[in-house]
């Protein structure tokens, strides 16, 4: 199995305009440990939700691995 090198984490929350058009809001987090598990990725976006008001609607994990 391949080594993952890099985690980055990106948080999208949705908000409508007063036209009804939807607008994305993305708050992205890179150089996190890259051996860090999908349920303490949840931990930090609700962390993140609470310190910063907001409740994101999507949450990404973006993993690079070297394949050579």
């Amino acid at each position: 199995m391949n080594e993952v090198n890099q985690l980055v984490v990106v948080l999208t929350r949705i908000t409508y305009d007063s036209e009804g058009k939807a607008i994305q809001h993305k708050r992205r987090f890179s150089n996190l440990k890259p051996a860090t598990t999908e349920e303490q990725i949840k931990t930090f976006s609700t962390i993140i939700e609470r310190l910063t008001g907001e409740s994101f609607d999507k949450v990404e994990a973006i993993r690079t691995q070297s394949i050579v």
